[in-house]
């Protein structure tokens, strides 16, 4: 994500948790664990030094899930009477894009699952974006 991505990705926390939302960035990576080095039989490694080097790797993947969105949160939510008086959470997802950036299959995904369960999904280029999302669920 480019600079600018980074400082509305962080604008857009402050706003969402300034509303009263209880937020988090969720970053999705591969990193490796274990020791690996690919070598043939009899080949030695000489290093050069400032190398890393993993022997056994495995993938080691890391945030929610391939195609989770940028930021994720929950909002409580109080039950109507009828409904016992019960406090729930609604989950809440914004994928944030700066500039002409796109969805990826897996983010389009992700964010139709969130709707199809009851929670609010939304691509958002700008703080008020952000906002819009939550303020129109709350109508």
């Amino acid at each position: 994500m480019s600079s600018t991505g980074t400082a509305l990705m962080n604008r857009v926390l402050i706003a969402l948790s300034a509303a009263g939302l209880t937020v988090w960035r969720n970053n999705t990576a591969v990193g490796w664990a274990g020791k690996s080095l690919s070598l043939r039989p009899g080949e030695i490694y000489r290093a050069r030094g400032g190398e890393r080097v993993v022997l056994n790797a495995r993938p080691v993947r890391a945030g929610l899930c391939e195609g989770s969105s940028d930021i994720v949160g929950i909002e409580a939510v109080t039950i109507t009477p009828d409904m016992v008086g019960r406090t729930v959470a609604i989950f809440h997802a914004w994928e944030v894009k700066d500039g002409s950036g796109r969805l990826s299959t897996s983010q389009r995904r992700f964010l139709e699952h969130v709707e199809d369960c009851g929670g609010v999904a939304a691509v958002v280029r700008s703080v008020d974006e952000a906002l819009q999302a939550v303020f129109t669920r709350r109508r």
